[in-house]
């Protein structure tokens, strides 16, 4: 976990610990710990990472923290602002005796409809959400398959939002079908992106607003938006609410991976939340610059800004005694005279502790690896993702869970993620990965599988299945395979 580097720093002798603390003090404190109204103001002050210090002293203290962690990190309040339920619904522990009404309704029916299209929230939704924190000028940022978006957009139109095109923009169902930009460089400046299209709602009790001629849209880093009153002075409490639908080319983690710097690199699916770098983000408000390999996205000056002026120290290039190179990743060990990264000699050695868990971790990365602050959310109320077709298993994930790219130094202009887009014809979405043997294999299995579907389709005999479902396994088998014949030809 994130927080293990400073659990040197509050190691204590357990067993002394109980000897001489007296029994009164110790059931005292336990009893604190299981009374909400002394613990929660109490995990209120402490970090992300403090929390899960606590968490791991004891039992009363881990079931203490969790049932904060319930009540701090609860998505469904957190969504609640843009899809608001007609009544205010009954809480799970509802004591009076009446027809209950399930509470946030329309926020869990908003993500039902992420789970039965892999849409993701990131942005600065996603990071108010892991730092306990909100900015009522942010809008809600979707990032969606582009064979979703007409889905999405009707669903969200269902909910009573408005389209908002803007000078480039013809009706929605026309942008829906044609879904290109209408100039040959494009009006869009974030690597990935296919469209982007804006739908406000009035806030409850303001009324209908006065349509205004709606500008170019301006990319502000990790969010493509339409600059107006609320770019300029974030104070001004905005008078409608926002939600921007962006289609990707690929998949979601293609944009999100090439947002302008770590601190918004965090992203909520239907059943998880991860933060990618959290002890940067949560613990020491920093955020390193970063681009991807499809490109840099032009115009991030904006958010980067935004960002310093929220308090996060920009980061341009990493220091030197925290480059601590992977040694798996061959990227950081270039052939001779090769000098886009440094080798391994000209590396500094790291202190210890940095050696064992970085701030930024270079090398290969998964979505849900130690580095990353993953946290489970509930599933009450929220729909599964129902099977592609009747030959096709229903995803038991969502297809976020398997992303893997690589982390490497890009000096003078931060970090760089590099990765691949694996597409295949029997997987419905796409995917990234990075390791190219794993690269590899996955394209015989896939190529294996692709011919026995040509033939079930030139037979006729069943509808394509698809193998969406069994891409987690054959990556953690591949790689679990490949540990093991690694460490079995080490002899000591």
């Amino acid at each position: 976990m994130f927080y293990d580097h400073m659990s040197t720093h509050i190691c204590y002798n357990k067993a002394k610990a109980r000897t001489d603390t007296p029994l009164c003090i110790q059931l005292s404190a336990e009893r604190a710990l299981a009374i909400e109204l002394i613990a929660h103001p109490i995990y209120e002050l402490l970090s992300a990472a403090a929390l899960c210090r606590v968490a791991s002293t004891c039992r009363t203290a881990h079931a203490s923290v969790q049932s904060y962690i319930g009540v701090a990190f609860n998505v469904d309040r957190l969504l609640s602002r843009f899809f608001p339920s007609a009544s205010p619904g009954c809480s799970a522990t509802c004591p009076h005796d009446h027809t209950h009404t399930e509470e946030h309704v329309r926020a869990r029916a908003f993500r039902s409809l992420q789970a039965a299209t892999g849409t993701l929230i990131s942005g600065s939704t996603a990071l108010q959400f892991f730092d306990r924190t909100f900015w009522p000028e942010s809008d809600l940022d979707l990032y969606v398959h582009a064979r979703h978006r007409r889905e999405v957009g009707r669903w969200l139109i269902a909910e009573g939002y408005r389209f908002k095109p803007t000078r480039f923009q013809d009706l929605f169902e026309v942008e829906i079908m044609e879904c290109l930009a209408k100039r040959p460089d494009g009006i869009y400046s974030m690597p990935g992106v296919l469209a982007v299209f804006t739908f406000v709602k009035p806030l409850p009790g303001l009324g209908t607003p006065r349509r205004t001629p709606t500008p170019e849209p301006v990319e502000e880093g990790e969010v493509i938006s339409l600059p107006d009153s609320s770019d300029t002075e974030e104070d001004e409490e905005p008078k409608e609410l926002k939600v921007q639908v962006i289609v990707t080319k690929n998949t979601p983690m293609e944009c999100i991976l090439g947002f302008h710097s770590t601190c918004v690199m965090n992203v909520i699916s239907y059943e998880k939340a991860y933060c990618l770098f959290p002890r940067a983000t949560l613990e020491e408000r920093r955020t390193l610059i970063s681009s991807s390999c499809r490109g840099r996205s032009r115009h991030r000056a904006e958010g980067l800004a935004k960002y310093e002026r929220r308090g996060y120290k920009l980061i341009y290039s990493l220091p030197m005694h925290e480059v601590v190179p992977d040694p798996a990743a061959q990227s950081l060990y270039p052939a001779y005279g090769h000098t886009r990264f440094p080798t391994h000699c000209n590396l500094p050695r790291a202190r210890p502790h940095q050696t064992q868990n970085p701030t930024f971790r270079l090398g290969w990365r998964w979505i849900d690896d130690s580095a990353s602050w993953v946290l489970g959310l509930p599933q009450t109320g929220v729909t599964p993702p129902a099977p592609a077709n009747g030959s096709t298993r229903a995803l038991a994930h969502d297809p976020v869970a398997v992303c893997n790219w690589e982390v490497r130094p890009n000096f003078g202009m931060g970090a760089l993620m590099h990765f691949e887009t694996v597409a295949c014809k029997v997987l419905r979405y796409k995917y990234l990965v990075t390791d190219e043997q794993l690269l590899a294999y996955l394209g015989e299995a896939f190529a294996a599988r692709g011919r026995v579907e040509d033939d079930k389709a030139r037979l006729e005999l069943e509808e394509w299945t698809y193998c969406d479902e069994e891409l987690p396994t054959l990556c953690r088998d591949f790689l679990h395979g490949l540990a093991t014949r690694r460490l079995s030809s080490l002899r000591l």
